[in-house]
């Protein structure tokens, strides 16, 4: 029955895939200040994830990783080594933090659907990007469908 985790700031390094598996309630999930480089296979039910301030790489990303998490509203990944934007994040998503990463190209599909000019991402409020090296303004359809532009650098 277990609905919030906070191992905020353990020095921890790995997380096994199974270890959140019987956890099927768990709503908050914080991986904050540790010395991760993947992400294990999350909980069906989270709405909010942070892993910020870890050492997490894109391809410790699984692409699916978000898809199924249908009810994840805040997820905080700045200030890891990102090199791009997660993929197939969920419709549900409200806050995406990505500052401080090394993202260097997104494309048009990362928020929206390029195949769709009618697509809106109705719920997301927040996209924070900046202190990567990308210039947002070089990107702006992949902007299209957001109703807010993200904070980051757009020289």
């Amino acid at each position: 029955t277990l609905r919030r985790i906070d191992f905020s700031g353990n020095r921890i390094e790995e997380i096994e895939d199974g270890a959140f598996s019987k956890l099927l309630l768990l709503e908050e999930l914080s991986l904050a200040e540790n010395r991760l480089v993947k992400l294990p296979v999350l909980p069906p039910k989270l709405t909010t994830f942070n892993a910020n301030q870890n050492r997490i790489k894109s391809r410790g990303i699984k692409a699916n990783a978000f898809r199924k998490l249908t009810n994840l509203a805040y997820l905080y990944l700045g200030h890891n080594a990102l090199e791009s934007v997660p993929l197939n994040l969920p419709e549900s998503l409200r806050i995406l933090h990505l500052q401080y990463n090394n993202i260097t190209t997104i494309t048009d599909d990362t928020f929206c659907k390029s195949n769709n000019t009618r697509y809106i991402r109705t719920r997301m409020d927040e996209i924070r990007m900046e202190g990567n090296p990308i210039l947002l303004a070089k990107h702006v359809n992949a902007f299209s469908c957001l109703r807010t532009l993200p904070v980051g650098t757009y020289y």
